[in-house]
């Protein structure tokens, strides 16, 4: 029985050592990632459920409610704290957080209860056990519901680890109420010793699991932030020069039009000489917004070079793709002015449709065409380069 005790003492000891040591590195990383929601709350429940059964291991010294009621009440509020930052990491409503607030003074009041009124480790353990079993079931829901949707890979490990250790834990509380009172938790059978390494196991892989998300979030920030035009926040040429293979492919397969529009401000280099390119740059800023801001929520505009933007637009025939270039360009001409120099906008507009067997390239140059005629014709204004060529101006 001296060594069923030891590895139970073991057992406890790894759990504060891998929960203390996780804590820790989520604080560290906190300090860098200020911007990720819930992570300081997910290190400081790792420090509670460490802390909880580092004063579970002071039983026989400490006095019982220090070592059971102190003990235990920090070790599920850790769980529920780790419930509720997933909560706000996950984006997931904060009324799943309810049940284990409801829980735990439950709890606190049954473990007084069968400590000095009515002793019984037995009942203890069920009480307990019962109080994971509900804040892990609402933990996988939160993940599972959230609306931030993360690696799948990693939401499935976690969802994973609080059912495998909800479930443990039903089998622990149904275990120990057929079986005899337990005399001494310290030298308890086989599933009290699991207990302890389920909690271990518990914390390594959503601890993990975490870190996991949090690099796949990073990685997919970088990959965002490379994809974007630093200037105006719409898609850069890097992200045109993907996404159009896949629209081409799709395009041919579905037998569907592409057009594509292309603009750029009128006298933009005036702009530049007579104000400087400061606010050159707000006018690009401001004709990009005004533009992105007007499209069908499912199109993007693409910042091509300089002053100059591309639309494409899937599933859009030439007159489709001209008549949204037009009420495009009537929104800037009749709305659009930068304030601070009394400074009116205008923006010309060259419209192309793929022809099969065409590049993008060509394309392009077609659309690229049609804009500089509408410029020759007097700027705001659209022009449309159709299948025969011909040409068609607002």
């Amino acid at each position: 029985m001296d060594g069923l005790s030891l590895d139970i003492r073991t057992l406890n000891f790894i759990v504060i050592l891998f929960s203390c040591t996780y804590a820790g590195a989520f604080i560290l990383y906190r300090q860098s990632q200020t911007r990720t929601q819930g992570l300081k709350l997910f290190a400081f429940s790792l420090l509670c459920i460490g802390i909880g059964p580092f004063f579970l291991s002071f039983r026989g010294i400490a006095p019982d409610w220090f070592t059971i009621i102190v003990a235990n009440t920090i070790l599920i509020t850790g769980f529920q704290l780790n419930l509720h930052s997933l909560c706000i990491f996950k984006q997931a409503k904060i009324r799943y957080t309810y049940i284990g607030y409801i829980a735990l003074p439950i709890m606190v009041i049954s473990l007084l209860y069968y400590t000095y009124f009515e002793p019984s480790i037995k009942y203890r353990v069920i009480v307990i056990s019962c109080a994971f079993i509900v804040i892990s079931l609402a933990s996988a829901v939160v993940i599972y519901r959230g609306k931030r949707k993360d690696l799948p890979s990693a939401e499935k490990a976690m969802i994973s680890a609080f059912g495998l250790y909800c479930l443990f834990n039903a089998i622990r509380a149904v275990t120990t109420y057929f079986n005899p009172e337990i005399p001494s938790l310290l030298s308890a059978g086989l599933v009290h010793q699991l207990a302890y390494l389920s909690i271990m196991l518990l914390v390594v892989t959503i601890s993990f699991s975490m870190l996991w998300i949090l690099n796949a979030r990073l990685i997919s920030a970088i990959d965002h932030l490379s994809k974007r035009d630093a200037l105006t926040g719409l898609y850069n040429r890097l992200a045109l020069d993907i996404k159009l293979p896949k629209l081409t492919k799709q395009a041919e397969e579905k037998q569907h039009p592409i057009s594509i529009i292309m603009t750029d401000i009128d006298h933009f280099k005036s702009i530049n000489d007579q104000h400087g390119h400061i606010v050159g740059d707000l006018a690009i800023q401001s004709i990009a917004s005004a533009i992105q801001n007007k499209l069908p929520h499912q199109l993007s505009a693409f910042r091509y070079g300089g002053d100059e933007l591309l639309i494409v637009l899937p599933e859009y025939c030439e007159q489709r793709a001209y008549s949204l270039a037009e009420r495009l360009r009537e929104n800037v001409a009749d709305k659009h002015k930068l304030d601070a120099v009394h400074l009116e906008i205008t923006s010309s507009f060259g419209v192309a449709t793929l022809l099969k067997g065409e590049t993008w390239k060509e394309l392009i140059s077609r659309a690229d065409d049609a804009l500089y005629r509408a410029k020759r014709l007097g700027r705001n204004r659209v022009v449309l380069c159709n299948c025969s060529l011909s040409i068609k101006t607002a």
